[in-house]
């Protein structure tokens, strides 16, 4: 999800707004043969697009797979693998063709049929898929993923080998944009069946069909921390393609990162810390862009956290959570979120940013957090409380924004003890997903430019709500924006947005904290690379070193 939803669109990657460099030809006289050297900041996880959901993971699929459509340099949506998109006048009926002479990485034709099976694959509730829930607007797909329904069933068929029919359980204006996400992209069900469960957790044992493939060298086994990406010849679009491959590797010391950068080693170095920020400022190769993508404070609403079933305690630990203070301390250049959702992902019909028509009062108040508590702990019978906060030891931001939350929070609330859990971005998304956690600081980057993409984490029951809440006054909402009526209606589809948000801070179900910026880095010759924001920046089928 780009849980973590981690720096991916960094989108989300596989990223929400997600915008492509030039694409015009270079003569070879101005481009060197090298590969482009470039950094992630954490492990990659799988390479299953049914399963990712971690940044590293997606921004690392979106260039050596591809969907049926993509982002182009204006932030719209255009055909991808689909060479025509034609929408029936009611919204519910797509009928796509693809390109002619589509191949896999082996050389195997990619059809109608691998996008069938894909997205039967993902929505499966056997394959576990955090994505499932994206393809919600996808006829039957709610009651596939309750188990109501066969997968069979699911919204999507194959007339031959080129055209395919996906109808829609309901009117969805924002359809084309969830079609970029890794969760709609096809698979080879013939190479899937072949490798089994090992499918996706090495470079040897999954297919591609993008810009890039993993060649026979310098792979990814599933836990290595250098690997290269060559240009896919059997990729439709591959004159396009001008590097010759990409070598990653993962750093999380971003001071090494830096050094290798300065020495010619790495073509792009991130600089997660105000120190490193300071101290390069003045490189001329700095850049600082706008990241779609927060982080938030997450409370485990099952149950089996009695205290945090309490409203008043949530509210408490709400209003204690210095946002300006502790973005000052960590993060200088993050903003202040009054909202579930990022500043900058979407405007609403009178061009007013979602963030403000939807800014909700999330305000810093420890005067009233500490008789809020004090009266939560009566209601629940203690007179202290202990509760362990998690967050990612390998990211920089994330281990200092534990340590300031728990001075913060054990200041502002009397009989409060915070117990940190610093642990890998693996584990802690694995915790997140199983519910094996109290408060968890987790991130999220955006999939697509709209508020369903932040939102649709929240829903009751969905397989994204890893905070296991439900609000029946946030749910009504919800529905009313993503189904009809409302959801033809632009101005009532952000009006019942808006209402969504303010259910969760009614309740106090979420506690967001930021919204991101991403300083780097970048070589001055890597071309082809946008900087509209930090989610295009791992999008290289257009880069080149020229």
């Amino acid at each position: 999800m780009k849980i973590n939803k981690t720096l991916s669109l960094g989108l989300v990657s596989a990223s929400a707004i997600a915008l492509l460099g030039s694409f015009g030809d270079t003569t070879s006289a101005n481009v060197t043969t090298r590969n482009i050297n470039y950094m992630l900041p954490g492990d990659i996880l799988t390479l299953d697009a049914s399963m990712a959901a971690d940044v590293n993971s997606i921004d690392l699929l979106e260039n050596v797979d591809a969907g049926l459509v993509r982002w182009d340099p204006k932030a719209q949506v255009v055909n991808d693998l689909a060479k025509s998109i034609e929408v029936s006048k009611d919204g519910l009926t797509y009928n796509i063709t693809l390109r002619d002479g589509l191949k896999w990485s082996n050389g195997d034709k990619l059809t109608t049929q691998d996008f069938v099976y894909g997205w039967q694959r993902t929505i499966d509730p056997k394959t576990g898929s955090e994505y499932a829930y994206a393809l919600a607007p996808v006829a039957n797909a709610n009651d596939i993923m309750a188990s109501k329904a066969p997968v069979s069933s699911l919204g999507i068929k194959s007339t031959d080998a080129t055209h395919l029919t996906i109808t829609l359980a309901q009117p969805t204006p924002y359809f084309e944009k969830l079609l970029t996400l890794s969760a709609y992209y096809p698979i080879n069900q013939k190479f899937v069946e072949k490798v089994g469960k090992a499918y996706g957790s090495s470079s040897n044992t999954t297919l591609y069909n993008g810009p890039y493939k993993f060649g026979s060298k310098n792979g990814w086994n599933g836990s290595n921390k250098s690997f290269t990406i060559v240009k896919n010849d059997n990729f439709y679009d591959a004159k396009n393609v001008k590097a010759p491959g990409v070598t990653f590797q993962v750093i999380t010391n971003p001071t090494t990162a830096i050094n290798l950068y300065k020495s010619g080693k790495l073509d792009f170095s991130s600089l997660p810390t105000k120190e490193l920020i300071a101290a390069n400022k003045s490189n001329k190769t700095y850049k600082s862009l706008p990241a779609p993508r927060t982080d938030s404070l997450q409370y485990n609403q099952s149950g089996i956290v009695p205290a945090l079933s309490n409203e008043k305690i949530r509210e408490a630990i709400n209003l204690a959570t210095n946002r300006k203070g502790l973005i000052a301390t960590a993060a200088p250049n993050f903003s202040v979120l009054s909202t579930v959702t990022p500043t900058g992902l979407d405007t609403v019909p009178n061009g007013q940013d979602f963030s403000k028509y939807a800014a909700q009062p999330y305000k810093y108040d420890a005067s009233k957090a500490a008789n809020l508590f004090k009266e939560g702990l009566k209601e629940i019978g203690k007179d202290s409380l202990t509760l362990s906060l998690e967050g990612d030891e390998d990211n920089v931001f994330r281990k200092a924004a534990v340590d300031y939350l728990k001075a913060n929070l054990e200041k502002d609330l009397p009989g409060l003890t915070i117990n940190e859990n610093l642990v890998p971005s693996k584990q802690r998304m694995q915790d997140a997903q199983n519910g094996n956690y109290e408060i968890i600081l987790t991130s999220w980057g955006a999939d697509y430019n709209e508020p369903s993409d932040y939102l649709m984490n929240y829903v009751t029951g969905s397989s994204l709500n890893t905070s296991f809440l439900s609000n029946p006054d946030f749910d009504k909402a919800y529905k009313a924006a993503t189904t009809t009526p409302d959801v033809l209606d632009a101005n009532k589809r952000y009006s019942d947005y808006k209402d969504a948000e303010a259910a969760l801070y009614k309740a106090s179900n979420i506690n967001p904290i930021d919204t991101e910026a991403y300083s780097l880095l970048m070589n001055p010759k890597l071309k082809g690379i946008s900087t509209f924001n930090s989610a295009m920046i791992f999008d290289l089928r257009h880069a080149q070193i020229k």
